[in-house]
């Protein structure tokens, strides 16, 4: 059964492991989409789609 937590949630806990930004957001994508984790609240049965992303940093 997947674990069901908000998109905010997901993010910071992910992000207090992952390296970079980029790495983040691959996890995530990945967790959401292969159904590993379920998202509730405002994103409640998303999935994401990184189609046309660019993995240009964005400017500080």
């Amino acid at each position: 059964m997947a674990l069901t937590v908000t998109l905010r949630e997901l993010v910071t806990a992910v992000s207090d492991f992952a390296q970079s930004e980029n790495e983040v957001v691959a996890t995530v994508t990945h967790m959401i989409n292969s159904g590993q984790v379920k998202l509730r609240g405002s994103f409640d049965g998303a999935r994401v789609d990184c189609a046309g992303t660019s993995s240009v940093p964005h400017p500080a």
